[in-house]
């Protein structure tokens, strides 16, 4: 959030209430300037957005997904039976 200069939970508090009209407890918005959340609600990942003016791969820092194939690799299929 220090990207976004937002220092205090006061700071998110007041961005939260006037940019996405969303108010979260006291201990939540402590939670969410100390430490990564384990969990989010969609409806408080939304608010963060709005009032961050981010997008949630900006929030959570997620980089370019990897490319994975679900084929099987030439050599590795069981034998017949």
């Amino acid at each position: 959030m220090a990207s976004r200069d937002v220092w205090t939970g006061k700071e998110l508090r007041d961005l939260l209430a006037t940019r996405a009209a969303y108010a979260l407890s006291a201990p939540s918005i402590s939670a969410l300037m100390n430490q990564p959340p384990v969990q989010m609600k969609t409806e408080t990942l939304q608010a963060l957005c709005t009032a961050l003016r981010c997008t949630p791969n900006e929030l959570y820092g997620v980089t370019s997904a990897l490319e994975v194939s679900l084929a099987e690799e030439p050599g590795t299929e069981d034998p017949p039976s």
